[in-house]
């Protein structure tokens, strides 16, 4: 199998959409839009296309001494599966290959309102709490402080027992999507967090248009069966948005519910 056999699956199942208007996951710096969207969601029920996929990746990595595969959930559980079958079938010696995957954990840090920022804000105030919250009062009934715990992000964690497995071993991350990289860098932590030496990365598609890379992902090699360079605008500047309206955004892909929701309800294009 090569990169042009790769490249009719995605077509095949009609995973590249062009044209359109979507809404992708929020980034570090906020929300943005495009007109273009990779659905790897339609090649997984595909189980043949998708080990077909795996083995090509697992072919570009079969001489680096893999011993554990490790995917981060949802989409690089079955992809950790498969390319671990594939190296298994390369694997000459028979050495043993595992596959894991990380779960999402949110990061929790806690946060104080003063009374003087309390005071600041007025009457009406609200905040997103995870968990309690801590209202100290002063005698006559005044709030002195709010304490609370807040979600201010989330992380990859191996659970399960995966970080022992993971102790001491070359481990390859797979990933089906590539957009800006900060799902594979939080599994990277993960790993290292373990103790685990991390060899490189494969992935289905990487959409970055380039700003992902080997080097500024700190690892030896990423190999992505697809190299895409996909236009997005922030959100405030959209220009879809400016041409056809929000109520253009696709709903059945990426985040268009959330930004209707965001922006007050409406219909959309789904």
């Amino acid at each position: 199998m090569d990169d042009f056999e790769a490249k009719e699956i995605f077509k095949k199942r009609n995973s590249i959409i062009t044209g359109s208007h979507f809404v992708y996951a929020k980034k570090a710096d906020g929300w943005y839009h495009g007109s273009d969207y990779v659905n790897k969601d339609a090649i997984f029920p595909y189980v043949r296309d998708v080990s077909e996929l795996c083995s090509m990746i697992a072919y570009n990595f079969r001489d680096d001494g893999i011993e554990v595969v490790v995917g981060p959930t949802v989409g690089g559980v079955s992809l950790a599966q498969w390319v671990t079958y594939g190296l298994l079938l390369l694997n000459r010696s028979r050495q043993e290959v595992l596959a894991v995957y990380a779960d999402e954990e949110d990061v929790i840090e806690e946060w104080t309102l003063t009374k003087d920022a309390i005071r600041e804000l007025g009457f009406n105030f609200g905040f997103m709490a995870s968990g309690g919250v801590n209202i100290s009062l002063s005698t006559d009934g005044a709030i002195k402080k709010i304490v609370y715990n807040a979600k201010v992000g989330t992380k990859r964690v191996l659970k399960r027992g995966y970080d022992k497995i993971v102790a001491g071993k070359r481990c390859l991350i797979v990933e089906d999507i590539i957009n800006s990289g900060a799902t594979v860098q939080k599994v990277i932590k993960a790993i290292a967090a373990a103790g685990g030496e991390i060899i490189g990365v494969g992935a289905l598609c990487n959409r970055s248009g380039g700003m992902v890379a080997a080097e500024t992902l700190g690892v030896q090699m990423l190999y992505s069966l697809l190299e895409l360079s996909m236009v997005m605008f922030p959100e405030d500047e959209c220009p879809i948005c400016q041409e056809r309206g929000s109520e253009s955004v696709r709903t059945d892909l990426g985040k268009g519910k959330e930004f209707l929701i965001r922006k007050g309800g409406g219909e959309a294009y789904a």
